[in-house]
């Protein structure tokens, strides 16, 4: 005779077990030579150091028998994943802004060479001077944005909460 099987055996096997968050994926490669690539490096660090803590905390929580869902666990998710957002928008719209800065100037360079007969021979230094200048600026804005959301991320573990971005970049060697 064939007994139906219960549900109920496969709710208590599932109350038994952690509950599972989605695996993180890996942080992506980056330049560390960069200023930005640094900044984004030591983002992804304190991203995985908060993530790694909470996991923990989550699962030490459950062998305790506090089997209840962390809510604080899942805001943290959560800010992780919008600092991950807003660090990659950043490094995106970065690489736009200055493909199109390099863009420009390699335009403006090729008319003032069409247009113009006398050009001061110095002209090519003054443009690159000109987009080394832009380029800069636009590379400390980026950093410090990033560094923001290093510092927000930084902020949702009690332990690296105390850290300061420049010290953590420091201590993981990203520093000039």
């Amino acid at each position: 005779m064939d007994v139906p099987q219960c549900a109920l055996s496969s709710l208590s096997e599932s109350l038994s077990e952690p509950p599972q968050r989605p695996q993180r994926p890996p942080s992506p490669a980056t330049d560390t030579s960069t200023p930005i690539g640094r900044a984004v490096a030591g983002f992804y660090l304190a991203f995985e150091a908060v993530d790694d803590s909470d996991r923990l905390r989550e699962a030490t929580n459950w062998v305790g028998g506090q089997h209840s869902p962390e809510t604080n666990s899942r805001q943290k998710y959560l800010a992780l994943a919008t600092g991950i957002t807003n660090v990659e928008k950043i490094r995106r719209h970065v690489g736009g802004t200055l493909r199109e800065i390099a863009a420009t100037a390699a335009r403006t360079a090729q008319r003032l060479a069409e247009d113009a007969t006398s050009l001061p021979a110095d002209i090519d230094d003054a443009i690159k001077a000109a987009v080394r200048h832009e380029s800069i600026a636009i590379c400390d804005r980026a950093v410090r944005m990033i560094n923001n959301q290093t510092r927000l991320v930084l902020d949702l573990d009690e332990v690296t909460a105390a850290i300061s971005v420049d010290d953590w970049l420091a201590s993981h060697r990203l520093t000039d």
